[in-house]
């Protein structure tokens, strides 16, 4: 039996036993840290979300775009694929610590999946977390020294950190392993970070070569504050990427602001990358990397049913595919899917979407063009990508045990130069249309149940790009189904 199904077996059976009438009254056992003077509290939650798709890749017909990638793997143009996301996890800690533990099993629901393994026909790069694998989702482990007269706190582990989520996430958010120091002093926050994203070895014990424990890795070394002004914030932040794998040093340089001024909570910020890439040239010769993005946004608290905001996002991209400056912005891992006003889980854009180049996590177009880039999540962005802009408006709010949030936002490339000398022709800047409405129903502060119905009416680049067939429109319809303990 796997440890899944043998620790639901266990939640059952406790849940059964506490509920049992006959043995009310009955002496009860208990639980208790093998050490005193530890503090455990329980927690967890699980999402199914049935998706019911169509034209993903804004074709009518078959396409080798025809389908999308989330945290549990594929969704495909077929009749329903269901997302599953289980969490249990166990947070506490004693005198001057703190832990955080979440085991996560995250799949897309089939036999094989659930009970067997890896689903038939999935990227195996990409599973995530099979149903076999109920395994350590995310991890922190904390010391403060303050009661030792320093005021600096230790942490390990890779629960998520970021950089800019409290924005537009257009630089990082992410769970990397990490080692880091953080602290709190007057108001002013701050925390050093050193990411290990890649740590791998190239090769094989033995002769005839030597491992190269160096060329592959990929290790990040941030710094953030956080300066209070009035009922606003204002965090400037830094990151030095020593990417081996994509032989490139990169310096970002950021700054974002966020808060309330009265009704309203404006939020902004602004990321430069500046370095150098090795390699870049067919010479073998060095590209300069110079590229910005930004992002900004204001919500109005207007009443319950009624609460607009708009904003938009501005992301550099390469004009020239053939020279040595690279200007196309590439993030360590943006995570616009959970930042900013327009963030929403089960909206179309954040996913990896072939036909458009997007990738999970991110609303921008970085996996497009064939040179190899500097970042992105798995390392996936391109050194002549097109950039993105896009502006959006959209409302939200709540009433009783109803909320829902609606939104437009469209898009298009910043520059299509580099784009354009890689695939030989002309591509006009606009990507397209998506549209956004989340309704939920909260039964319990336990439980609820809501649908996002997600649309994205392409534009002329897609057509441009991939073809005068792909124009059809993307429909992606979820039900969301949550549970919370």
């Amino acid at each position: 039996m796997k440890k899944f199904s043998v620790i639901m077996s266990l939640i059952l059976s406790a849940l059964l036993f506490l509920s049992c009438p006959v043995l009310a009254g009955t002496e009860m056992g208990k639980v208790t840290p093998a050490k005193p003077g530890v503090n455990i509290q329980l927690f967890g939650s699980l999402k199914t979300f049935p998706h019911f798709v169509d034209n993903l890749d804004f074709n009518k017909d078959d396409t080798i775009y025809n389908w999308i990638l989330d945290e549990s793997g594929i969704i495909d143009d077929d009749e329903m694929t269901v997302r599953n996301e289980l969490r249990v996890g166990m947070k506490g800690g004693g005198e001057n610590w703190k832990f955080l533990v979440i085991l996560e099993s995250d799949f897309a629901l089939d036999k094989e999946n659930a009970d067997r393994g890896a689903r038939i026909g999935e990227i195996s790069t990409n599973l995530g977390m099979t149903g076999e694998d109920f395994a350590v989702e995310k991890l922190d482990f904390s010391y403060d020294f303050s009661a030792h007269g320093l005021p600096v706190t230790v942490e390990t582990g890779w629960n998520t950190k970021w950089l800019d989520i409290e924005t537009g996430g257009v630089l990082y958010g992410d769970d990397h392993p990490y080692i880091g120091f953080k602290g709190t002093s007057n108001g002013i926050s701050w925390e050093l970070l050193n990411l290990i994203i890649y740590d791998r070895i190239a090769g094989t014990p033995g002769p005839p070569d030597p491992l190269d424990g160096e060329s592959p890795d990929w290790r990040v070394y941030s710094a953030k504050m956080a300066f209070p002004a009035g009922d606003m914030k204002v965090s400037p932040f830094y990151a030095f990427s020593d990417n081996n794998a994509r032989d490139a040093n990169v310096h970002y340089f950021g700054i974002q602001t966020f808060g309330k001024m009265g009704n309203l909570s404006p939020k902004a910020e602004f990321v430069y990358a500046l370095g150098e890439k090795d390699n870049f040239t067919t010479t073998g010769g060095e590209g300069d990397i110079s590229a910005f993005a930004g992002f900004a946004s204001i919500e109005m608290s207007v009443e319950d049913m009624f609460n607009p905001y708009f904003g938009g996002y501005f992301v550099s991209g390469d004009d020239d595919a053939s020279d040595e400056d690279i200007e196309a912005f590439n993030p360590i891992t943006n995570i616009s899917r959970y930042a900013g006003p327009f963030a929403m889980e089960n909206a179309f854009i954040y996913r990896y979407v072939p036909v458009l180049g997007t990738h999970l996590y991110s609303n921008t177009f970085d996996t497009l063009g064939t040179a190899g880039g500097y970042g992105g999540i798995s390392n996936s962005s391109s050194a002549n990508s097109p950039g993105m802009y896009n502006l959006g408006i959209g409302t939200k709010g709540a009433m009783d045990k109803w909320s829902y949030k609606a939104q437009f936002v469209y898009f298009w490339f910043a520059e299509t130069g580099a784009l354009e000398d890689v695939e030989g022709k002309c591509i006009d800047d606009a990507v397209g249309l998506e549209f956004d409405l989340q309704v939920t129903y909260h039964f319990s502060k336990n439980f609820s149940l809501g649908n996002v119905f997600a649309l994205f009416d392409p534009g002329d680049g897609v057509q441009d790009l991939r073809g005068e067939d792909y124009d059809q429109m993307a429909i992606l319809n979820t039900v969301e189904l949550k549970w919370t303990f």
